[in-house]
Protein backbone atom coordinates (compact mmCIF):
# COMPACT_ATOMS: atom_id res chain seq x y z
CA UNK A 1 0.00 0.00 0.00
CA UNK A 2 2.84 2.38 0.80
CA UNK A 3 4.41 1.94 -2.63
CA UNK A 4 1.17 3.07 -4.31
CA UNK A 5 1.26 6.55 -2.80
CA UNK A 6 4.12 8.92 -3.71
CA UNK A 7 6.64 10.00 -1.10
CA UNK A 8 6.08 13.31 0.60
CA UNK A 9 6.79 16.19 -1.78
CA UNK A 10 6.76 14.11 -4.97
CA UNK A 11 4.27 14.60 -7.77
CA UNK A 12 1.40 12.18 -8.03
CA UNK A 13 1.22 10.36 -11.43
CA UNK A 14 -1.75 11.16 -13.65
CA UNK A 15 -4.36 8.45 -14.05
CA UNK A 16 -4.31 6.75 -17.43
CA UNK A 17 -7.08 7.99 -19.72
CA UNK A 18 -8.06 6.54 -23.06
CA UNK A 19 -7.10 8.75 -26.03
CA UNK A 20 -9.78 11.21 -27.09
CA UNK A 21 -11.72 10.02 -30.11
CA UNK A 22 -12.83 12.68 -32.57
CA UNK A 23 -16.27 12.91 -34.09
CA UNK A 24 -17.06 11.36 -37.43
CA UNK A 25 -16.74 14.73 -39.17
CA UNK A 26 -13.27 15.30 -37.70
CA UNK A 27 -12.15 11.89 -38.89
CA UNK A 28 -13.59 12.52 -42.36
CA UNK A 29 -11.83 15.87 -42.67
CA UNK A 30 -8.56 14.28 -41.52
CA UNK A 31 -8.88 11.54 -44.16
CA UNK A 32 -9.68 14.02 -46.95
CA UNK A 33 -6.83 16.28 -45.84
CA UNK A 34 -4.39 13.38 -45.87
CA UNK A 35 -5.47 12.34 -49.38
CA UNK A 36 -5.25 15.86 -50.83
CA UNK A 37 -1.95 16.67 -49.15
CA UNK A 38 -0.42 13.39 -50.33
CA UNK A 39 -1.36 14.15 -53.92
CA UNK A 40 -0.20 17.77 -53.61
CA UNK A 41 3.17 17.04 -52.02
CA UNK A 42 4.20 14.14 -54.22
CA UNK A 43 2.63 15.67 -57.32
CA UNK A 44 4.45 18.92 -56.56
CA UNK A 45 7.74 17.06 -56.24
CA UNK A 46 7.04 15.35 -59.57
CA UNK A 47 6.18 18.69 -61.17
CA UNK A 48 9.46 20.18 -59.93
CA UNK A 49 11.39 17.23 -61.36
CA UNK A 50 9.53 17.65 -64.67
CA UNK A 51 10.47 21.33 -64.78
CA UNK A 52 14.07 20.65 -63.87
CA UNK A 53 14.64 17.77 -66.31
CA UNK A 54 12.22 19.03 -69.00
CA UNK A 55 10.08 15.86 -68.98
CA UNK A 56 6.39 15.07 -68.53
CA UNK A 57 6.41 11.78 -66.67
CA UNK A 58 7.12 12.64 -63.03
CA UNK A 59 4.02 14.73 -62.28
CA UNK A 60 1.47 11.93 -62.93
CA UNK A 61 3.77 9.40 -61.24
CA UNK A 62 4.05 11.72 -58.22
CA UNK A 63 0.27 12.16 -57.99
CA UNK A 64 -0.32 8.40 -58.15
CA UNK A 65 2.47 7.70 -55.66
CA UNK A 66 1.09 10.39 -53.32
CA UNK A 67 -2.38 8.88 -53.48
CA UNK A 68 -1.01 5.39 -52.75
CA UNK A 69 1.00 6.61 -49.77
CA UNK A 70 -2.00 8.59 -48.48
CA UNK A 71 -4.28 5.54 -48.75
CA UNK A 72 -1.73 3.48 -46.84
CA UNK A 73 -1.51 6.12 -44.09
CA UNK A 74 -5.30 6.39 -43.80
CA UNK A 75 -5.73 2.62 -43.55
CA UNK A 76 -2.88 2.34 -41.03
CA UNK A 77 -4.34 5.06 -38.82
CA UNK A 78 -8.11 4.69 -39.18
CA UNK A 79 -8.54 1.19 -40.61
CA UNK A 80 -8.88 -0.96 -37.50
CA UNK A 81 -11.66 0.17 -35.19
CA UNK A 82 -11.51 -1.27 -31.70
CA UNK A 83 -14.84 -2.26 -30.19
CA UNK A 84 -16.16 0.25 -27.69
CA UNK A 85 -15.87 -0.70 -24.04
CA UNK A 86 -18.81 -2.77 -22.93
CA UNK A 87 -19.56 -4.18 -26.37
CA UNK A 88 -19.15 -7.87 -26.89
CA UNK A 89 -17.39 -9.48 -29.80
CA UNK A 90 -18.62 -12.31 -32.00
CA UNK A 91 -18.80 -15.63 -30.22
CA UNK A 92 -19.44 -14.16 -26.78
CA UNK A 93 -22.75 -13.57 -25.10
CA UNK A 94 -23.45 -10.18 -23.50
CA UNK A 95 -22.58 -11.70 -20.12
CA UNK A 96 -19.08 -12.58 -21.30
CA UNK A 97 -19.57 -16.34 -21.55
CA UNK A 98 -18.76 -18.12 -24.76
CA UNK A 99 -21.84 -19.01 -26.76
CA UNK A 100 -22.50 -22.64 -27.54
CA UNK A 101 -21.21 -23.76 -30.94
CA UNK A 102 -23.86 -23.96 -33.61
CA UNK A 103 -24.63 -27.42 -34.87
CA UNK A 104 -26.25 -28.70 -37.99
CA UNK A 105 -29.96 -29.31 -38.09
CA UNK A 106 -31.01 -32.34 -36.11
CA UNK A 107 -27.84 -32.57 -34.02
CA UNK A 108 -27.61 -31.71 -30.35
Amino acid sequence: MAEDSPARGEARPRPARPPRQGSGAETGYAVIGTMISGMAVWGGAGWLLDQWWDTRVFFPVGVILGMAVAIYLVVARYGAIDPAPGQWSAGNTPGGRRSRPRTQKGQR
